[in-house]
């Protein structure tokens, strides 16, 4: 999909879209561009005598985008949520409304344009499908892949949400087309879940049974699942291997030709959890291959970190669900939420298990546990749930808790 090139602020002559004094009153404007990248540069280019100075400054501005991006996010989604069919043109010029005020760069723009473009093709997707089949059964049919009948319609109600297709309908055929789902959030069996169709024009949605006590929670619970699997792509961090680990993967001759041809020249990116377990499994020396071993589990720990992170992003959405104040990923009994289970079942290899507690079960809980608190403070301080979602969206679990502190302390700093 190609990306429009984002409109200038200053080309806008028409009247705001959007009422900026309350937020200007509450997050005070960025005069000129600020763009995090080219002022870290600055920073080492600053005189020793001023740089105390200009990471001040960096720091404060610095959270006030990042509070300002938040702001824009719910400020679009709140406009959605009332009318799914918000033109293009008018969520493009919140966006310009906010840049012109708190200093994007055009990067940061592109972004933003990208994930409208990202929300318009999902949405006009939505809307084709339902026309192309207005018979309820026959939806539910082709999303599904299940065979119900005409006389089975009474059971189920359809509603075409924002980016996805919404069934109501019985905990029995909710359950039934759960194990037909190609692919889903392995959350609720059958009070709820979310899903997606195969092939190459993936279409989503979600599963709710009519009438439990949490309905209310639960769809919004998955609707906010179907957002974060469309936006991962673009707001989820990727682990990258450590410096150390990578020099040496680059030793021997198959590690520099990966690194010289493969990397330099050809451009190809390689896949290094292969590598690095690759190399574990040959490496002789008790040490080095301790440390690959760790360096594997923490790679593989990235992926169930990003699922726990989907996780507690769509239940600190709710109002009343019971799990959504305390950590339910370290239960360790094969549940939903136990992601690490299949590597860390490893059982007659001492290696493998001293490293699996370290890194697999302390570690990620602690960063689990971290996180969690992180929100919750935000929350504390006066955010609202999904300010402070938008504010933690695009950073890896590990980052929730210094992301947080930045932002609390520079809000403290204003008041």
């Amino acid at each position: 999909m190609g990306f429009e090139t984002p409109t200038p602020p200053e080309a806008e002559t028409k009247k705001p879209v959007i009422d900026m004094a309350p937020i200007l009153k509450r997050v005070p404007p960025i005069d000129g561009v600020f763009s995090p990248g080219e002022e870290v540069q600055k920073l080492w280019d600053a005189p020793k005598d001023q740089r105390r100075e200009a990471l001040a400054s960096f720091k404060d501005k610095l959270a006030r985008q990042r509070e300002a991006w938040a702001l824009c996010r719910t400020s679009i989604e709140e406009r959605i949520e009332a009318n799914p069919d918000l033109p293009r043109k008018e969520m493009v010029r919140i966006i310009g409304e906010f840049a012109s005020q708190y200093g994007f760069s055009p990067d940061h723009v592109i972004v933003a344009e990208s994930l409208i473009d990202d929300y318009m093709e999902m949405h006009k997707r939505v809307n084709e499908v339902r026309v192309q089949y207005p018979d309820d059964i026959a939806l539910i049919n082709y999303l599904t892949n299940m065979k119900f009948t005409q006389d089975q319609a009474d059971d189920f109600e359809i509603a075409v949400g924002p980016m996805s297709i919404e069934i109501s309908c019985s905990g029995f055929n909710a359950g039934r087309i759960y194990e037909k789902s190609e692919d889903p959030v392995p959350d609720f069996k059958y009070p709820g879940f979310a899903s997606v169709t195969g092939g190459k024009t993936p279409l989503y949605y979600l599963v709710v049974e009519r009438g439990t006590k949490w309905n209310k929670d639960i769809t919004l619970h998955e609707k906010e699942h179907q957002k974060n699997r469309i936006l991962a792509p673009r707001l989820y961090g990727v682990s990258e291997v450590r410096s150390d680990a990578q020099e040496q993967l680059n030793r021997g001759v198959l590690g520099l030709l990966r690194h010289r041809v493969g990397e330099k020249v050809l451009g190809f990116e390689r896949n290094f959890e292969d590598e690095v377990f690759q190399r574990y499994e040959s490496e002789k020396d008790s040490q080095k291959k301790a440390f690959l071993l760790a360096e594997y589990m923490r790679l593989k720990r990235e992926t169930a970190l990003n699922r726990a992170k989907d996780e507690i992003i769509a239940m600190k959405l709710e109002n009343e669900f019971p799990y959504s104040t305390y950590n339910i990923f370290m239960s360790q009994d094969g549940n939903a939420y136990d992601y690490l289970q299949y590597l860390r079942e490893k059982k007659n290899d001492p290696l493998w298990q001293e490293t699996s507690q370290r890194v697999l079960v302390d570690e990620y809980g602690g960063i689990i546990d971290r996180a969690i608190e992180a929100f919750d403070q935000l929350k504390r301080s006066g955010y609202s749930q999904a300010e402070s979602i938008a504010m933690l969206t695009d950073k890896r679990l590990p980052e929730w808790p210094k992301t947080a502190r930045r932002l609390l302390e520079q809000k403290e700093g204003r008041q």
